[in-house]
This record gives C-alpha cells, structure tokens and sequence, in this order.
C-alpha cells in the first residue's frame, strides 16, 4: 500500500512531498507512542512482574514499540536517501539521468519498504489478541462463547499479515529494484491481504468490544435492581466503560484506514499516509487502556 520511489526525474519532487509529509506525521504520532511505552513500562515495573498479566503485557509493550522504533528509524534513513537522490537531481541532471536507472523503483535503501510496511503490519496481531485476551477475563461467562468468532478473526488477521509479509519477501527476490507489473499475481495478491487483514483486525475488534459492552450493561443493570437508590457508577462499571469507550475509539481507527486505503491520489493512495498512523495506534493501544484504567484509579482517591 505503500508508494515507493520513484527515480524518474518528472517524479522525484512529488515523491519528496509525499515522503516529507509521511515522516512527518509518522515522527508525532510516534512521539505519542514513546510517551505512552514508557509511562505504562514504568506502570507495570512499579506494579511488579509477578503476575503472569502484568508479565505479557511488558513483553508485548516493549516488542511492539520496538518494531514500531525500528520502522520509525528506517523511514528517516529513507527519506534521507531520497533526499540524496532529489539533490544529485538539482546539481546535475544529465549525470542523474545515467546513474539512476529510469526503469528503476527503487535504490538499495528503498527496496526495504515494502517489506518493512508488512513487517509493521504485526503490531495488529500484537494488539488484537489482547485486546480479546483482556475481553476474555473481563466477560461475563454467558458471553464467552461469542469471543469464538473474534479468535477466529484474529487467526485470519494473523494468517493474512503472515501471507503479506511472505509475498513482500518473494517480491524483493524476484525484483529488488523494480515494481513488479499489476498484473502479477504478488502485487494483487498483496493488495487484496492488506485490504483483507484491516478488514479481519476490524471485525476482531468490533465483536470483542461489542461482547465487553454487553458485559457492562449486563452487569451496570443488575447493581442498579439490586441498590436502586444508588445512582453512582462502580469501580467496575467505570472500568467497562473505559475499555468499551477506548475499544470503539480504535474501531473507528481500524475503520478509517480501511476507507482510506480505498481513496486514490495522485501518488498512492489515503490509505499510505493513514497506514503509518494506524499501525502506531495499534501499537500503543494496549499501553492506552493501561494508563487510562490507572488515570481512573486515581481520580477515585
């Protein structure tokens, strides 16, 4: 889903643009993210390591932050190659039009990026099996049997994600340095798995939130039948509503990226630039709901 660079010279200012633009936004978002990796590792190294949760949860936090780090730091190597390239363009062009190939996509730096794009995809699969995992032990036991179509969606998101990052494999051997034709069985092969696992992510999600908010409601109308004269929400009902209210809010991330993958421009698609937004999100979607939980402990002090 991602644009490469073009090394042709009527490109090669419009892709500087495109790239600028999606390392900027890439650069805050991640920001974010640090912020939030480090606020919620500090949160559970003072809660301790002794709980199996608390366990997983450092482990995913840390990995998936450090995938997101590693993307985070290509993608400035990257710009600053096409940036070389954009300025060997300005001082001489008659000598760029010989070094670079024009039937060139990509430069050794550049040949990466499909690849690193799909390897960012697991920060879903990351992401989705907590967020079922925390659904599971927070559900009613009624509603359990429900989270069997969201593990379901999950495997799919897990299996479209792995056959995404085996075509972008195959592809980068077969051709390192050109794009291969649409017609190619890699190229709509790829373009239908990413399409297909923000799709499988999305429905994931919104089964697993929807069983939650069941969960909540089940659970604020039986304390309020049983102290009727008690209109103030529980710990636990504040809880369910924090987990339910962030669930939706990342629904409509999945959703987002998912209409913007769909929405040409002139270079790419929407989709390219929301991507890389979307993918820090899921990252920092479990370190979220952490803080936000802890924010609502203390306030009820």
């Amino acid at each position: 889903m991602s644009s490469s660079p073009s090394n042709s010279p009527s490109g090669i200012e419009t892709d500087l643009i495109y790239s600028s633009t999606r390392l900027t936004v890439q650069t805050f978002f991640f920001g974010v993210y640090s912020v939030l990796a480090v606020l919620s590792v500090r949160m559970l190294l003072k809660r301790g390591l002794k709980t199996r949760a608390n366990h997983v949860m450092s482990i995913c936090t840390i990995f998936t932050y450090l995938l997101s780090a590693t993307y985070w730091t290509y993608s400035v190597c990257d710009f600053m190659d096409r940036m070389r390239i954009y300025i060997h363009y300005l001082r001489d062009p008659l000598d760029f039009s010989s070094t670079f190939s024009l039937d060139s996509d990509h430069d050794a730096v550049g040949k990466w990026s499909p690849l690193f794009n799909a390897m960012m995809l697991v920060n879903y699969i990351f992401s989705d099996a907590i967020v079922v995992w925390r659904a599971w032990i927070i559900s009613w036991r009624g509603y359990r049997k429900y989270l069997c179509v969201t593990g379901l969606f999950l495997v799919l998101t897990a299996v479209t994600i792995t056959c995404t990052i085996i075509f972008r494999i195959i592809a980068l051997v077969e051709s390192p340095y050109a794009s291969l034709p649409h017609s190619n069985y890699l190229t709509w092969g790829v373009d239908i798995l990413q399409i297909a696992n923000i799709g499988f992510s999305l429905i994931s999600n919104l089964s697993a939130t929807a069983v939650v908010g069941a969960t909540a409601w089940r659970h604020r109308r039986s304390i309020r039948a049983a102290f009727a004269d008690n209109k103030k929400n529980t710990k636990a009902d504040q809880i369910l509503s924090l987990v339910v209210e962030s669930g939706a809010g990342y629904c409509v991330s999945g959703l987002t990226v998912l209409i913007a993958s769909l929405v040409r421009l002139p270079h790419g698609t929407l989709g390219d630039i929301y991507t890389l937004i979307n993918v820090q999100i899921a990252g920092a979607y479990p370190s979220v709901v952490l803080l936000l939980i802890r924010l609502n402990d203390l306030a009820t002090y």
